[in-house]
């Protein structure tokens, strides 16, 4: 199965660079309002780091904001999505035809590598293999019918063939750019509030301004209407309602068995912890709508990001209160 990184992971439109740019700005901002030197330090080394690629970069590459709001998760299996890539990646795979994404015209497959035709604003047929479909114009959707005729031969493909192929994003993971920088900006404000004590009004305004002066596109005005106002709004657990910086549910930590690891391996045992910080989607993606967005994007804790799974608050809290009732 694909292993490796996403393809032309390096390759950047004057898009992307200019979106990246716009983040390091905020995150540039998001620093100097932590006082501590070493709490700077910390920030940007565990958060704010900026990688000029579209999967966030290898080993230490960009830190946790970017790979989070900017960057779809690690996806790794026989497919051809991308393990990380930008939210506005302009070609995604979906179940069914969606909204926000015209239908490629269809797939193509040159010894091992996949191409993709689409049809121009002029009509024209126009054919994108996989290292070039981060150039695509506008978004498209690979759907399975797409797939259909090559079945046979893609059932064959191995680590190899996956991994120089891995060029689509999910339709549920999708955002666009606007969303993605919002939502960087968001979870960056919850950090360094929630975390390292930051005045909220000043940060709030600050990042605010950062965004109102934006020139990617003058057209378009941001924050937009997704964009949160509230503190207890931005920096809570969107399940429990506590700071991520305390446990959840303000619980006592609990203490884990200690398992033995090979001395040599990558430990990641921290991301286990009750605690640990992870992404959350108040309301569940889908590939029916863009809900990567401010609105819906917030840091949780592990243990609530799990228990919710994929469902919404509401269908939690119901899940929750019937447990209770029948343990009462």
């Amino acid at each position: 199965m694909a292993s490796g990184r996403t393809i032309s992971a390096s390759f950047l439109t004057e898009l992307d660079t200019k979106v990246i740019q716009l983040c390091h700005e905020i995150a540039e901002e998001l620093m100097s309002s932590i006082l501590d030197k070493n709490a700077q330090k910390e920030f940007k080394n565990d958060f704010a780091k900026i990688s000029k690629t579209r999967d966030a970069g290898a080993g230490r590459g960009g830190g946790k904001l970017q790979r989070d709001a900017l960057c779809t998760r690690g996806v790794q299996g026989k497919a051809p999505f991308s393990n990380r890539n930008l939210r506005w990646h302009p070609l995604v795979g979906a179940e069914k035809p969606i909204a926000f994404a015209k239908p490629i015209e269809r797939i193509e497959v040159e010894g091992t590598t996949l191409h993709f035709a689409i049809k121009n604003k002029k009509g024209e047929e126009v054919i994108y293999p996989s290292d070039k479909v981060h150039e695509l114009p506008e978004r498209y959707v690979v759907l399975p019918e797409h797939w259909q005729p090559h079945l046979d031969t893609l059932k064959t493909w191995g680590d190899v063939e996956w991994t120089q192929n891995s060029c689509i994003i999910t339709a549920y993971e999708a955002c666009d750019w606007q969303d993605a920088v919002q939502a960087y900006a968001i979870l960056g404000i919850s950090i360094v509030v929630g975390v390292y004590d930051v005045d909220f009004g000043s940060i709030y305004t600050k990042v605010r301004q950062v965004l109102e002066k934006q020139q990617i596109d003058v057209s378009f005005r941001m924050p937009t209407i997704n964009f949160p106002t509230q503190k207890k709004d931005i920096i809570a657990c969107p399940l429990c309602k506590v700071p991520v910086s305390q446990t959840p549910a303000q619980l006592p930590e609990r203490k884990r068995e200690i398992r033995w690891k090979p001395a040599w391996a990558d430990n990641k045992r921290g991301e286990g912890e009750d605690g640990s910080m992870q992404i959350m989607h108040v309301e569940p993606l889908t590939e029916l709508e863009i809900r990567h967005t401010a609105k819906n994007v917030r840091f949780g804790h592990r243990w609530c990001n799990v228990a919710m799974t994929d469902h919404s608050i509401t269908e939690t809290i119901d899940f929750m209160s019937f447990i209770v009732k029948a343990h009462h």
